[in-house]
C-alpha cells in the first residue's frame, strides 16, 4: 500500500497489504461487463413478458372471432375488418374467407363445401405482434336447416 509523506513522494510500508490501481480496474471492469449482462437480460424478459402476454389475450379473442363466425351459414361467411369494441379497445381483427377446391384438399367432391377461414388479431401500439388463427369450415348438407 502506497502512503503519502512529507519525506518522499510515496512510500511502500512493508507487511500492509492492499489492492493496486491495476486490480481495482481489473474489478470494476468485471463488474460492469455483468451488469452490462443483466441489463440485457431483464430487456429480453421484459419482451417476452409482453408477448406472452399479447398471445393470451390474442388467442381468446381470436377464438371469440371464430364462435362469431360458426354461428353464421356457411353462405354468409365473408371477409371483413373491424375492433372488438370497449372490452379490448387496443385490439383489431381481420378475416379472410377463402373457397377450398379438390386441388387444394386433395378431397374428391369437395368443391363448393369447405372454407378457410383466417382470423387474424393485432394491437394497435405494436404492428410487429399479431396473432392468427385458421378453422375450415364445411358446409351443411342434407336435411339440416336452419
Amino acid at each position: 500500500m502506497l502512503f503519502f509523506s512529507k519525506r518522499s513522494c510515496c512510500q511502500v510500508v512493508p507487511g500492509v497489504s492492499g489492492f493496486t490501481l491495476l486490480e481495482v480496474m481489473v474489478a470494476v471492469a468485471v463488474i460492469a461487463i455483468a451488469f452490462v449482462t443483466l441489463i440485457g437480460a431483464q430487456s429480453q424478459s421484459v419482451s417476452i413478458a409482453t408477448r406472452s402476454k399479447f398471445d393470451a389475450m390474442a388467442s381468446l379473442l381470436a377464438q371469440r372471432k371464430i364462435a362469431e363466425l360458426n354461428l353464421l351459414d356457411y353462405n354468409e361467411l365473408a371477409g371483413g375488418e373491424g375492433n372488438f369494441g370497449e372490452d379490448s379497445p387496443n385490439f383489431t381483427w381481420r378475416v379472410k374467407v377463402t373457397e377450398l377446391s379438390e386441388g387444394d384438399t386433395g378431397i374428391k367432391g369437395s368443391d363448393g363445401m369447405l372454407k378457410a377461414v383466417d382470423v387474424t388479431v393485432l394491437i394497435e401500439q405494436d404492428a410487429n405482434l399479431s396473432y392468427a388463427l385458421r378453422t375450415i369450415v364445411c358446409k351443411k348438407t342434407g336435411a339440416a336447416t336452419k
